[in-house]
């Protein structure tokens, strides 16, 4: 028996994603929004059981579903895979979105085949690529050929709240035997070759002044932790910390609270999460000119630099450390990006309706 036609909202089921800040945010902001979010799972038998016509895909890392960097056998046959199921998920009448949060890869980058051929299929496939910011849709589309049609702009939201911030500049200080006076630049975060450390070192010693600088995270790689190493032994050792740990949530107030300013040196970017931390812990950030930084970044919130250019990192540090930033006005800068507005922008386009007619045991 049928009845009154009634409007029935997709699924979004989530593939290549990780137990991370961004995901669990934007996921319970689509919650909040009434969306079923389910995170799926890369198997055949999964898709055939679960997936159905109007369904959302949401990709946002495609490489941890076929990257394995120690063999290029295994990569190349879960590329495979990985493409035969992106075609699966079209013919069944999913739609596909991935969120660009990088051109390519970190690891390997775009002189990996493997990448460069998942990422063409991806982008054809998709129905909508989501990119944070017009400078990283101008790049996405013309890197991967998506016409501004199927480009979605969303916000990175902020972490105003998400992580514990409970401890003062004084206590967190006390706690890193860091002197209330001294001037502390700081890097968080996986510590990677595009990030750059080894130019951020030699940035730094080039000061010439009695500014310290901490590197805080976890080292995946032991020949670049030498190397960084070795870089800062001949840099300026007296002035800088390295510490290769992994930093848990509730331990980044404790560095973030203690540093001064927030150096993302990279090489290579599109989006940054560790900026938006930065600002979300009301700290300056200095980083180069490029991807999302170019808009997040504003002269009340850090300082820029023209990455190409020498001596633009050392000049940069210079003027984060003469530059008064008001924490308030850094704080506000932060509230500006919403979980909210990205999940309402994702509903609004990425998300299908169906019209179907109630009936009996539907």
């Amino acid at each position: 028996m049928s009845g009154t036609p009634h409007r029935v909202p997709a699924r979004v089921w989530l593939l290549g994603v990780c137990a991370d800040a961004y995901v669990t945010c934007f996921q319970a902001a689509l919650k909040r929004r009434g969306v079923a979010v389910k995170e799926g799972d890369w198997s055949g038998r999964w898709l055939h059981a679960n997936v159905r016509r109007g369904d959302v895909i949401s990709v946002h890392w495609p490489s941890f579903l076929y990257y394995v960097p120690e063999s290029r056998p295994r990569t190349y046959w879960n590329l495979l895979r990985f493409c035969v199921f992106m075609l699966a998920l079209r013919a069944r009448g999913a739609r596909i979105v991935w969120t660009a949060h990088n051109l390519y890869p970190h690891d390997g980058g775009k002189a990996v085949l493997a990448h460069r051929i998942a990422r063409q299929v991806v982008a054809r496939l998709a129905s909508l690529v989501a990119v944070h910011g017009s400078s990283s849709a101008t790049r996405v589309g013309r890197e991967f050929a998506v016409s501004s049609s199927r480009l979605l702009l969303i916000e990175h939201g902020n972490w105003l709240g998400f992580y514990a911030n409970t401890l003062t500049r004084d206590a967190a200080r006390r706690r890193l035997d860091i002197p209330a006076a001294a001037f502390v630049f700081l890097f968080i975060g996986l510590c990677k070759p595009y990030k750059n450390l080894e130019q951020l070192l030699r940035g730094h010693a080039a000061l010439s002044d009695d500014s310290l600088l901490w590197i805080v995270g976890r080292f995946q790689s032991p020949a670049y932790r030498a190397a960084v190493r070795h870089a800062a032994s001949l840099a300026a050792p007296g002035r800088t910390t390295i510490r290769d740990e992994f930093v848990k949530s509730d331990d980044l107030q404790l560095y973030l609270n203690a540093c001064d300013a927030v150096v993302l040196p990279y090489r290579e970017i599109l989006t940054s999460g560790a900026a938006m931390l930065a600002l979300s812990f009301g700290r300056p950030v200095v980083a180069p000119r490029m991807g999302t930084l170019e808009e997040l970044v504003t002269e009340d919130c850090g300082v820029l630099y023209d990455p190409g250019r020498d001596g633009a990192l050392t000049a940069a540090l210079r003027k984060a450390r003469t530059r008064r930033f008001g924490s308030d006005r850094i704080f506000a800068r932060a509230g500006q990006f919403s979980w909210d507005r990205s999940a309402g922008a994702f509903v609004d386009r990425g998300l299908a309706t169906r019209t179907t007619r109630a009936a009996t045991g539907e």
